[in-house]
């Protein structure tokens, strides 16, 4: 990958993705997303045009979540 040692001259090699896009979506909660996964546009519009943009056999989900914390009353960022 050319210029990969411009951003990470510390390291002597990089792995990097075969993918060509990583799309993040944040819900308040899983009930959330399972509300998107039925709503009926969902069904009838999105998904089914999902196919003709991605590859379903090769597409890969993460799940995560966000955390905040409070310390003496108050939000901490670090």
């Amino acid at each position: 990958m050319k210029g990969i040692h411009n951003l990470f001259p510390h390291l002597s090699s990089a792995n990097h993705s075969s993918y060509d896009a990583f799309i993040t979506v944040v819900f308040r909660d899983v009930q959330d997303y399972i509300n998107v996964k039925n709503d009926p546009h969902y069904t009838s519009v999105v998904s089914p045009d999902h196919e003709n943009f991605a590859d379903g056999q090769s597409t890969m989900m993460s799940f995560g979540w966000f955390e905040r914390h409070v310390a003496g009353g108050q939000l901490v960022e670090k």
